[in-house]
């Protein structure tokens, strides 16, 4: 999968598309491992998203192709930080930890099998408006394809919060 999500958003690590590791990141712990501080900080990634995706909308209402391009581009690098996290850290610890109970392995892949729909709306999303060069229609369809996105968007980080995230943190205890 993460090979895939790497492909979605357009990251090639032959190309010079990898990252620098973040500072929370360059301390290696096995990938067994239980991480307690991993929900919060998908949580607060989820907030940054948010308010990404909003200067986005605000770009857009102003019709400022650089500012929806910069916006974007900054929604982009922290989407795909979030997205390689949370498929290394947090669905890679539940297929290394599978869990006894049948219903949660059937929600984590539920979920799973979402996250790769919701992957590619966000992935045709995000090439239609950073890698085409924009037409006089461009705005108004960028206006109509935000509503669509942050819809997207905001159930996503939803059912992460209230079904997944949970799920995860119930290790916790033990």
């Amino acid at each position: 999968m993460f090979s895939v999500l790497k492909r979605w958003l357009g990251q090639d690590d032959a190309a010079g598309g990898a990252h620098a590791p973040r500072p929370d990141a360059v301390t290696r712990r096995p990938l067994n491992e239980f991480r307690p501080e991993l929900i919060d900080s998908l949580q607060v990634e989820h907030r940054q998203l948010l308010a990404l995706f909003t200067d986005l909308e605000r770009a857009s209402e102003q019709n400022d192709e650089s500012a929806c391009r910069f916006a974007l581009d900054r929604f982009t690098r922290l989407l795909q930080e979030h997205l390689l996290t949370e498929n290394r850290h947090l669905y890679g610890w539940f297929a290394r930890n599978p869990a006894n109970d049948p219903d949660v392995a059937r929600r984590v892949d539920s979920m799973s099998a979402d996250m790769m729909h919701v992957g590619k709306i966000l992935h045709r999303f995000i090439t239609a408006y950073s890698r085409t060069t924009w037409t006089a229609d461009s705005p108004a369809q960028l206006k109509r394809d935000i509503r669509v996105i942050g819809e997207v968007l905001a159930h996503r980080i939803h059912e992460e919060e209230k079904i997944l995230y949970p799920l995860y943190a119930r290790h916790s205890a033990n």
